[in-house]
C-alpha cells in the first residue's frame, strides 16, 4: 500500500451524483417494427428476402413523474431508438445491399429517487423555465437524474411479411405478396420485424454535497517510457498466437481438461 494513502489529511466537501436506486434488465424486445427510408422501403419492396446480425442505440429519451402516494419514488419512462443494418436481398443468388432502418421500445421502470426542494444554478449552465404554472414550476428541478447504461444489443431474429403484424388492415393485403420472387409481390408493400435483446442498467441519481476524506496527492508509480524499438524487434517481443491457429474445443471453452473428459468417458 502506499504510504500516502496512510496517512488521513483532511475531511474535504464535494458536489457530487449520488445513485440513490438502480436495476438492472434482461429485455428481449420482440417484433420491433423497422422503419426506412424512402429509397429503403423501395428496395425490401422489392427483395426476397433480408438479414441482419447488427444494430445499435441510437439515442435514448427520458419521461420521469413523481408516484403519486409514494413519496420519492419516480416513474421513469425510457424510449431506445435503434439503428437497425439490415441486408436486403433482390434475389436469392444477388450480393445484398445494406439499408439502415430505425425501430424504437419504450418501457417504464419505478425507483426511488429521494425527496429534493431546491433548485440549483451554476455559472456554466443556463437556467430553462418552459412552464406558466405559477410556483408549480418550480417543482419540475426537484427531478432526480435517470441515467441508463447499455452494452450492444443483440439482433436475435428479423423477419419479412406481406402485413403488419399487429392490427393488419384487411383492405391493404397482397396475397401473392409471400412469394418474393414473383412480380406482383415486387408492387407490394413489405414489412420488417426484428427482435431484439438487449441488456441494460437503470439509475437515478442527485447531485447532493459529500464530505470525504483526503490523503496526499497521488503521483503515478508508473514511468512514462518511448519506444525505441525497431518494427522487427518490436514484432520479435510478440509471442505466436497459437490459439489464433488451434481454436479451442468445447471441453476448454467450459474451463474442463482434455484428461478429465477422457476419464469420464472410460467411466
Amino acid at each position: 500500500m502506499n504510504e500516502n494513502l496512510s496517512c488521513f489529511k483532511e475531511a474535504v466537501c464535494i458536489d457530487a451524483m449520488k445513485i440513490f436506486d438502480s436495476c438492472s434488465d434482461k429485455d428481449c424486445l420482440e417484433d420491433l417494427p423497422v422503419s426506412f427510408s424512402q429509397s429503403g422501403q423501395q428496395l425490401v419492396n422489392n427483395s426476397c428476402y433480408v438479414k441482419s446480425s447488427c444494430t445499435e442505440v441510437d439515442s435514448v429519451a427520458f419521461a420521469i413523474e413523481p408516484v403519486p402516494f409514494h413519496s420519492g419514488f419516480f416513474a421513469v419512462d425510457i424510449t431506445y431508438t435503434f439503428k437497425v443494418y439490415v441486408d436486403v436481398f433482390p434475389t436469392a443468388n444477388c450480393a445484398p445491399t445494406q439499408v439502415v432502418g430505425t425501430s424504437a421500445f419504450t418501457k417504464k421502470v419505478i425507483l426511488f429517487g429521494s425527496d429534493g426542494h431546491t433548485k440549483t444554478f451554476s455559472s456554466d449552465s443556463v437556467a430553462k423555465f418552459d412552464s406558466n404554472d405559477g410556483c408549480c414550476c418550480s417543482c419540475r428541478s426537484t427531478i432526480p437524474t435517470a441515467c441508463v447504461s447499455v452494452v450492444d444489443p443483440i439482433v436475435l431474429d428479423i423477419k419479412q411479411t406481406c402485413r403488419p403484424i399487429h392490427g393488419a388492415p384487411t383492405a391493404d393485403v397482397c396475397l401473392n405478396c409471400c412469394q418474393p420472387c414473383e412480380d406482383v409481390c415486387k408492387s407490394c408493400q413489405k414489412y420488417v420485424y426484428v427482435t431484439i435483446g438487449m441488456f441494460s442498467i437503470v439509475q437515478l441519481q442527485r447531485r447532493v454535497p459529500l464530505l470525504v476524506p483526503t490523503y496526499e496527492y497521488s503521483l503515478p508509480q508508473k514511468e512514462c517510457t518511448s519506444n525505441t524499438d525497431s518494427p522487427c524487434e518490436l514484432f520479435d517481443k510478440l509471442d505466436f498466437p497459437v490459439s489464433e491457429f488451434f481454436p479451442r474445443s468445447l471441453d476448454e471453452s467450459c474451463g474442463c481438461g482434455s484428461n478429465d473428459s477422457l476419464e469420464e468417458s472410460a467411466e
